[in-house]
């Protein structure tokens, strides 16, 4: 499983409803590995009317350099709460390459570009981008036991598992942070990675994830307006 793709699996509901959201969101989060930083993510949220806009872009360090700095952009419309993804574009930096992919709402198709090649599959129920779906579960009131989605990164179309394992307490810039944490696996794959998400309203705090070369990258939000919202 790519590391990209694990270390965009961020966000889980807020437990006000997602046209709450202030228009403007900022959330930073800083990669380790053994206690070595790695280097940071950082998502940017913006809403105007019923369009939204979200980027996310990484800035390496370290073994994650190898892979090229990248960014994410995911376009799309808001409506009674729901977020609907029409589009997602990830950039590779270092490479200069472009893969983009659109949703096809009419016809029940997604279509994946990626210079002259072209991925088609059929458009299932309860689907988001790598990027909307952290902003769509805001819409939930409460945490689930249980999270499913089928989430379309710009390389490919997999199911999403979330599945809750209680609550705990974390530290996060000297305060103590009541979360809720979650094991999830993508496609029902081996390797799975642990969640913690605020209890207040259900922002994403820490993300560890094993990755198949080896690294396990800890993932914690450190920076950013959002903070003011734990």
């Amino acid at each position: 499983m790519k590391i990209k793709l694990f270390i965009f699996n961020l966000l889980i509901s807020f437990s006000f409803f997602a046209n709450a959201l202030p228009p403007d969101i900022n959330l930073i989060y800083d990669l380790k590995f053994e206690q070595q930083p790695l280097g940071l993510i950082e998502v940017n949220y913006k809403r105007t009317k019923d369009n939204y806009l979200i980027s996310a872009s990484s800035d390496f360090k370290g073994p994650l350099l190898l892979m090229g700095n990248y960014q994410i952009i995911s376009r799309g419309l808001i409506n009674k709460n729901h977020f609907i993804p029409e589009s997602v574009e990830r950039k590779n930096l270092k490479k200069n390459k472009i893969i983009s992919s659109q949703i096809d709402y009419k016809n029940n198709l997604i279509k994946i570009k990626s210079k002259n090649k072209v991925k088609e599959y059929k458009l299932e129920n309860n689907t988001q981008d790598i990027l909307s779906y952290f902003f769509e579960l805001n819409a939930l009131k409460n945490l689930p036991k249980q999270i499913d989605f089928n989430i379309l990164d710009s390389h490919d179309y997999k199911k999403y598992r979330y599945v809750m394992q209680g609550h705990e307490k974390i530290m996060i810039n000297d305060r103590l942070i009541e979360v809720v944490k979650y094991e999830g696996r993508v496609n029902d794959e081996a390797l799975t990675h642990t969640l913690w998400v605020s209890q207040k309203n259900h922002i994403p705090i820490r993300l560890i994830t094993p990755t198949p070369i080896g690294l396990i990258i800890d993932q914690v939000l450190t920076k950013g307006n959002i903070l003011n919202l734990i």
